[in-house]
Order: structure tokens, then sequence, then C-alpha cells
């Protein structure tokens, strides 16, 4: 089990922030959303929570495109 949650939060073995940043976005979300479920008894629109879910593991991936194509990291 640890060995999985390792390689689940890396990105080819090294740490990357971007994944577990996105995991607890989407934690902080169904927290979100769960409460206003709860007080309004209707389910919001999901696009903006979408995007903010998505947004740290794309920026970290775009980062990490842009390093490559400058001949940073492999």
């Amino acid at each position: 089990m640890k060995n999985f949650l390792q390689h689940l939060f890396s990105e080819s073995g090294e740490a990357s922030f971007s994944r577990v940043g996105s995991f607890l976005a989407l934690l902080f979300s169904l927290g979100w959303l769960s409460y206003i479920v709860w007080k309004t008894r209707a389910v919001p629109g999901l696009e903006g929570i979408t995007f903010f879910v998505s947004s740290l593991y794309g920026l970290g991936k775009a980062g990490q495109t842009i390093q490559r194509m400058m001949g940073g990291k492999p």
C-alpha cells in the first residue's frame, strides 16, 4: 500500500506537488459541494469546481513541458 501511494503521488519517481495539490483540492471541493447540497438541497453547476481541481495538475504539467522544451529537466 505504501509503495502504491508513493507512485500515486509522484511523477517518474519524484514528489509531485501538482498531484498532491489536486488531491487536496478535490477533498476540499467534495466537502464544499456536500455542504452546499446539504444546505440548499440542490446540486450546483460543476464547471467551475472541475476547473479548480484540474488547474493545479495542468499547471504542473505545463511547467514540466516548458522545462523540457528549454532543455532543463529530462
